[in-house]
């Protein structure tokens, strides 16, 4: 199993090479939309040693220069070959035109899915406007606001040569004033939870640093950074990326931390505005570790959910244990996991100390 993903590994390498050299100018591709209007044939083939399913279909384009003309192209899938991703006829597809000087091929590229992925966000605005109301709305806003930060402004930006750590970093912050107030209100509770948030995402930066660079990580350990790396974005810092996605990723869950504990102490204040500091925090920190216990193992679950087929396909291999613990693809993990668990349980204390001492000393 090592020597086969060996030589998988080289052969993407090889492949990835190879494409740097190989002139832009020979192909070019367009995509369209188009519909099977007819299954003609189905079939299993075997190649090189393995099998593949492949289909082949009438399709009409649906856009383009030559819409409404119906062609014959061939689906193939090389990892399924019981026919459970096959396209059924009136199904839509993306069909990929390659011109190759005056000839032209085209292929099916895969399954058309925008529309159902545009119900499925329209029942998702839906549930966050029925059951959050005008809170809700808002916090579509900020999710709007965070997506335009990071699609129009850090990942151009970082792609463009600059220091993918600092646009990051910088992007946060921008991302964490923008939706915290748009989520929470413009009030002095929410403006805790932003200090808190701010304290705690610095906290977070400087674990990330420390730990990347004593672990001697590079930000090279999953395949699509090598992608990158073998393609033309030869001034990226991958290490710089690396601690970017840790501080951006802490930020998902951090703000949540920062105005729940906020909010536990503005309510005991109110309830008992008597209360002195101590017994303040002594009691929003009991609800705080209740909290943790539920957000670090649901961190921990969603960084292996999100690299479940990497971690399959490393713990197949007949290495040690110690080795595949060593890889730097599970360290990137491991060190991404711990640093934002760490940087939310640090979260609990810090904000649930700033609001205490800001409720009970009259400063908000």
């Amino acid at each position: 199993m090592t020597f086969l993903l060996k030589i998988t590994k080289g052969l993407l390498i090889l492949s990835l090479t190879i494409g740097m050299f190989v002139p832009v100018a020979l192909a070019s591709e367009n995509f369209y939309r188009g519909e099977v209007l007819e299954v003609i044939s189905e079939e299993i083939i075997e190649e090189f040693g393995t099998s593949k399913y492949q289909e082949d279909l009438k399709v009409e384009l649906l856009e383009g220069p030559d819409a409404g003309e119906i062609i014959r192209v061939t689906y193939i899938n090389s990892f399924i070959t019981d026919g459970s991703q096959k396209i059924e006829e009136g199904g839509k597809v993306v069909v990929v035109e390659s011109v190759f000087g005056e000839k032209v091929i085209y292929s099916v590229y895969e399954p058309y899915r925008l529309p159902n992925l545009a119900l499925l966000f329209g029942l998702f605005v839906v549930i966050i406007l029925f059951i959050g109301g005008k809170r809700g709305f808002s916090s579509l806003i900020g999710l709007a606001v965070t997506l335009l930060v990071l699609i129009k402004w850090i990942i151009p930006n970082i792609v463009a040569g600059g220091n993918p750590l600092l646009f990051s970093f910088v992007g946060a912050l921008i991302i964490v004033c923008v939706s915290l107030y748009l989520a929470h209100g413009f009030n002095k509770r929410t403006s805790l939870a932003l200090v808190s948030t701010l304290i705690t995402l610095q906290i977070s930066l400087v674990l990330a640093l420390l730990s990347v660079y004593s672990s001697k990580l590079f930000g090279l350990g999953s395949e699509d950074a090598a992608y990158l790396a073998f393609g033309s974005t030869d001034s990226l810092d991958f290490r710089g990326l690396l601690l970017g996605a840790i501080v951006i990723g802490a930020l998902g869950v951090l703000d949540d931390v920062t105005t729940t504990q906020t909010a536990t102490i503005y309510e005991l204040h109110k309830l008992n505005p008597k209360l002195p500091f101590h017994e303040l925090y002594k009691r929003g920190l009991s609800v705080g570790k209740e909290h943790i216990a539920s957000l670090v193992n649901t961190l921990v679950l969603a960084y292996v959910g999100a690299a479940f087929p990497a971690l399959l396909v490393l713990t197949m291999s007949s290495q040690p244990l110690w080795v595949l613990m060593n890889n730097e693809f599970m360290a990137e993990e491991i060190v991404r996991t711990l640093v934002g668990s760490s940087t939310l349980v640090l979260a609990v204390p810090i904000s649930t100390a700033l609001a205490a001492y800001a409720y009970r000393s009259k400063i908000y």
